[in-house]
């Protein structure tokens, strides 16, 4: 596997797993209540959707054998704003925030720089996935 496989797999794993402990605390909740918090549930789905698509990605790069420093830099770049995302989410829901956009929680401080991260990383990523193809 590349480094840039690595990276994603590691990250699409991880991201995984923290969805799958995300569901205690959620499960917990809704034990109580008829519904979680948002940013609890939001956080919980968006988690196990990045694994998925982390590790797909890594597939690509395998498929296609896009093995460079842009490679490696555009994982970087969708594993850091992944992360921003999964951390931002958390954040607003340990501090009970509401409307994150009308806060300007700590938690929209760290959402808005996934986009900023993870688009270029992403776009980088298909370039290369796609003129190898």
């Amino acid at each position: 596997m590349s480094t840039a496989q690595d990276v994603l797999v590691t990250y699409g794993l991880l991201a995984l797993l923290y969805g799958l402990i995300l569901g205690i605390p959620l499960a917990r909740a809704r034990m109580n209540a008829p519904a979680a918090s948002r940013h609890l549930v939001t956080t919980h789905v968006s988690a196990l959707m990045q694994g998925p698509l982390h590790l797909g990605v890594a597939f690509a790069l395998g498929a296609v054998a896009f093995d460079s420093t842009l490679a490696v830099v555009a994982a970087a770049l969708l594993v850091a704003g992944s992360a921003l995302e999964l951390g931002g989410g958390t954040v607003n829901w340990l501090l009970a925030t509401g409307d994150q956009f009308a806060e300007r929680s700590p938690g929209f401080l760290l959402n808005s720089l996934t986009g900023p991260l993870a688009i270029p990383g992403l776009a980088l990523l298909a370039y290369g996935v796609v003129t190898r193809l």
